[in-house]
């Protein structure tokens, strides 16, 4: 049996998850962290972007 993790081959079969996000100052963000509420068992618990080296999906493609 291969323990190795993989990407799915398809959008339908990857795990669907509940995120939500908080900004540091909602008028002049400078912070973005993404979570899960309800998920207690995930590894990271969180993840924390700056602006300042985000890029939109859009610049990414």
């Amino acid at each position: 049996m291969d323990s190795k993790r993989r990407a799915p081959e398809e959008p339908d079969d990857a795990p669907d998850v509940e995120l939500e996000c908080l900004y540091d100052d909602r008028t002049n963000p400078s912070e973005l962290t993404i979570f899960s509420p309800g998920e207690r068992t995930l590894a990271t618990q969180w993840i924390t972007v700056d602006r300042s080296v985000a890029r939109s999906l859009d610049s990414v493609r």
